[in-house]
């Protein structure tokens, strides 16, 4: 696993709650409960071991939500730009199982499995057993447009962990209108029944926009969450993807505050909240990769900036080349990809330079994150 001298990072004691989890896992993945006891205890020496997320079957998605980054690499969007549908050939399951293999070997216990709509994706049996869910746990990440009370069956049937499911209103005409698509609220809703019938974990994801931290709406929805007994993550919204342009929606260091307020008080986190002995600062690298559909690694669901490919590396040496880059090894408190507009301005320019010379994302490791290579000793 990598190691980072430069790191310094603070150990948190785990809630009862995480306790039970945990001895579920020594009990129904012991792999899975060996390598989270390992990294939290090799934390203090730099170990990471992030999630990997995996954008499948060309981000196709259902929805055409306002506040997507996906949409860019979406089949949809390429042939509205270029008239043409993506030329790049797909991982096939023969890479990922590579990538499973190389993920256990560095001590990763988690995958992520999104798209768009990961659910629209014929292949998702298959892809779940190659990634073998009993060395991994495995996270649906939906819209819940499809997630009824048989496909929840089937995924818990799988060896599926946990669903993710989107909403980001309580009330439903704005959700609806937030994701252009009629009914979508109710789907959703429906979506938490169903995973709670099957047994699985939940987690319902929200984007946040500024100052929504401060309404009524916000307060809601944190008590419905209280009362399902799901935990609430937030996403802070990005001026990314189909957020570029909109600078109005990126959280103020107010907003920022506030929720750190509110995590103390609720069962609500984002990706700077702590857990598994990550100490909860900005998760470049070391907390979320995401694998785009052609095997490119990028070190943020938000970054169109890639760190090296899968199918041509190993997942070692782009993780070990991104802890080492100056934006992204270190342990910074702030999410330099929502907050750090030094940060924002070069990664912006970067995709507007590349997509000036082809339409497909993510910009290569060559073009971006190694012209700013390397932490200071």
């Amino acid at each position: 696993m990598a190691i980072s001298d430069h790191l310094t990072v603070e150990t948190n004691s785990i809630s009862e709650l995480e306790s039970e989890k945990r001895s579920h896992q020594q009990l129904k993945r012991p792999r899975v409960f060996e390598k989270i006891q390992t990294h939290n205890s090799d934390t203090l020496n730099g170990s990471i071991s992030p999630i990997l997320r995996l954008k499948i079957n060309r981000s196709a998605c259902n929805m055409q939500c306002q506040h997507c980054c996906e949409e860019p690499y979406m089949t949809r969007d390429l042939i509205k730009r270029t008239g043409k549908k993506d030329p790049r050939i797909q991982m096939e399951l023969a890479d990922y199982k590579k990538l499973s293999e190389e993920a256990d070997e560095y001590g990763i216990f988690r995958f992520v499995i999104t798209g768009g709509e990961a659910l629209l994706d014929r292949n998702l049996g298959d892809l779940v057993d190659t990634l073998d869910p009993y060395k991994h746990l495995i996270i649906l990440d939906s819209n819940g447009w499809y997630f009824d009370d048989e496909k929840a069956k089937w995924f818990a049937d799988k060896g599926g962990y946990k669903v993710q499911i989107s909403l980001d209103s309580m009330n439903p005409a704005d959700h609806d209108a937030f994701r252009r698509k009629p009914g979508a609220h109710a789907k959703a809703l429906r979506a938490f029944k169903a995973a709670k019938k099957a047994g699985l974990q939940m987690l319902l994801s929200s984007c946040l926009i500024k100052d929504r931290v401060f309404t009524e709406e916000f307060e809601e929805m944190m008590a419905f969450c209280a009362e399902e007994e799901i935990p609430l993550y937030l996403t802070l919204a990005k001026p990314v993807g189909s957020g570029k342009g909109h600078d109005e929606w990126v959280c103020t260091k107010k907003d920022v505050d506030r929720l750190k307020f509110l995590e103390d008080k609720h069962q609500i986190f984002t990706h700077m909240t702590p857990s598994y002995g990550h100490p909860g600062k900005c998760i470049t690298v070391k907390g979320i990769n995401t694998v785009n559909h052609d095997g490119e690694i990028m070190p943020c669901p938000f970054m169109d900036m890639s760190l090296g490919n899968v199918t041509k590396e190993s997942l070692s040496t782009i993780l070990d080349r991104g802890m080492k880059n100056k934006w992204l090894g270190p342990y910074r408190d702030e999410c330099i990809i929502g907050e750090n507009w030094e940060f924002i301005k070069f990664h912006n320019d970067k995709v507007n330079e590349w997509s000036e010379e082809t339409p497909y994302l993510p910009v290569p490791y060559e073009k971006g994150f190694a012209l700013t290579d390397k932490v200071p000793e």
